[in-house]
């Protein structure tokens, strides 16, 4: 498990760790609203687990582009 999301790639590959299908050429926007796509098919335990960690890489993460904090905004917001 990734414990820091830096750039997009990190952003990519917690996001298919978590087994979201991702386009390897989409932005990291693009992945938030597949992910989105993805949590609506999951059971609620999924969502939680997904949601919980989501938060705890925003708030564990002290230096992150500015397109992954955007990205993971549009996660937490929804």
């Amino acid at each position: 498990m990734i414990s820091v999301l830096k750039d997009q790639d990190d952003f990519f590959a917690f996001l298919r760790g978590s087994g979201v299908p991702l386009k390897q050429t989409w932005t990291p926007q693009q992945c938030s609203q597949a992910a989105l796509a993805w949590l609506v098919d999951q059971n609620d335990v999924i969502r939680t687990q997904f949601a919980v960690t989501v938060t705890e890489l925003q708030d564990s993460t002290q230096v992150m582009q500015p397109d992954i904090k955007e990205a993971l905004s549009i996660l937490l917001d929804n």
